[in-house]
Order: C-alpha cells, then structure tokens, then sequence
C-alpha cells in the first residue's frame, strides 16, 4: 500500500562529516549535525509523518502502534512507532534528510555508499502524554542470529528539548556488550526494552535539536528519552542504516528476544492474525 503525496521538494542541499566528526563518534559513539534538511521539506515531511501516524491501526507492528503496551492495542499510542514508513511513501528516499543521513552514516560505517542497507522509523509522543522511551541501546532488538555493522539517525520534525523528549546519550557506552535488557513491565508482549540494571548514567548528555538536525549513535550506545510533558507533539524522524547483517555460528544469548517473539506470534494467533 502506497499513500499518494506530491514530490519532495527539490534541494542540493548537502551536508557531509569529515575527520573531526568520525573522531568525535569514534570516541563518543554519538554525533549531532544542526542540520541536514531545508524548512520546504521539513514541511513535506510533516505533512507525510501525519497522515501516516493517522492511518488505521492494526495494534501490530506493521502499521503505527504504540510499543509500550501489549500487541494488539489499537487506541492511540501514548508512544508512537511506524516501522519502514518508505513502504507507504517511496519517494521519501529523493529527501536531502534521507540522501545527507546516509552519506553521513556511509563515512560513520567506514565503507562504500552502494553496500549500505537503510530503512526508516516514524517515533511520536503525543503532547503532555507522550511516555518515557527507557534506556536501551538499539542492538539489544535485533536478530541474536547476526551480526551487525551499523548506525541509526534520528531527526526530530519538531525542536526537541529536554521537556519534550530529546535524546540523552551515555558517551563511550558503544564500547561494551549488549548489556541485558528485559521487556517494560515484565510483559514480553510489550515492544519496548529497558536495562535489567542501570549502569551509571552520572555522564549521561541531553541532547536538544532544532527541527531538521540530525544525530547519530552507534547501536551499542546507550540512550533515553524523557517523557513529552509540553502542549506540542515531539515528533522524530528515525533512519538505520546498516551492512547486511552476517549470520552467527552461535546466536548471542539474548532470551528477552526469544520471549518477544512467542508473546507477538500468540497476540496475532489471538487475533486472527496468524
């Protein structure tokens, strides 16, 4: 299913990352660029972003659904997410958001442009109940069957403050395992992760953006999100971008993985959805 729009509006709008900003993520697992768009396609990406989040909801992650509660919940997030939102619209790709993330997250990767893999994430918190998104680094989601070499994006379509929900990063936390995480509340059909154990956050840096910047983060990096507490939407743009993954002679030890996908598989069984 695609949703029709008209074309992004056309930029050579170019940012790029040179020798001081991959030492600055080689050290800090973490990078911030002010901008990496123009306000005409900021404009068009909200407007794409909204009538995305308001399409029908499924309660499942094929569609938009809210990751802190069960699978199945079909209100109105209280903490929003859209997975590959470029299904619905293709022509997000012809973006400078789209094409300036992934040049940057070619020279964070250290390879060639045509080897890179990427796939979006729509992420909202509705103004004044917006949820919290736990510490969690990125990596602790994905397949234990793989490995990866990867970094996310993410570009919030409206300024980003501390009282709204920006990202706060633990610098040098990239350096360490996939700590263990467990599924928020205990409830293995909720979609969102946290820590079992906190490490210590003393060092841990807000990180506020305009609307139209841009930062990027190893997927071992530990980052949060504080709860929107403002009258407005906190409304971001994320990107991963990614070699494709290589299989594992031995599956990392991840159980909260393992206990994820049978409470998912029973939902949608539950549902009808099998």
């Amino acid at each position: 299913m695609t949703v029709q729009f008209a074309p992004p509006p056309k930029t050579d709008f170019v940012v790029d990352a040179g020798p001081r900003e991959l030492a600055f993520f080689a050290a800090h697992g973490y990078l911030v660029f002010d901008r990496v768009t123009t306000d005409e396609e900021l404009e068009w990406l909200r407007e794409v972003y909204d009538a995305l989040t308001a399409l029908p909801r499924t309660g499942f992650p094929d569609m938009f659904f809210d990751p802190s509660r069960p699978y199945g919940t079909k209100e109105f997030p209280d903490l929003g997410q859209l997975i590959r939102p470029e299904r619905f619209v293709p022509r997000v790709v012809e973006t400078a958001m789209w094409r300036n993330a992934k040049r940057i997250a070619t020279r964070l990767l250290g390879v060639a442009e045509e080897k890179v893999e990427n796939w979006g994430h729509l992420v909202l918190k509705p103004p004044r109940v917006g949820g919290e998104t736990p510490w969690h680094q990125d990596e602790a989601y994905w397949e234990p069957e793989k490995t990866y070499h990867a970094v996310g994006g993410w570009m919030p379509l409206d300024d980003a403050t501390i009282e709204n929900g920006c990202l706060w990063f633990l610098p040098g936390s990239h350096e360490g395992d996939v700590l263990a995480h467990k599924h928020l509340g205990d409830d293995p059909a909720v979609h969102v992760l946290e820590l079992v154990r906190e490490p210590d956050l003393s060092g841990a840096v807000p990180v506020p953006l305009k609307a139209g910047g841009m930062s990027f983060h190893h997927p071992r990096t530990l980052h949060y999100a504080r709860p929107n507490t403002t009258n407005g939407p906190r409304r971001a743009w994320a990107n991963e971008f990614q070699l494709a993954p290589i299989e594992l002679a031995v599956p990392a030890d991840r159980p909260w993985v393992d206990e994820g996908r049978r409470a998912i598989r029973q939902k949608m069984e539950a549902a009808g959805r099998g």
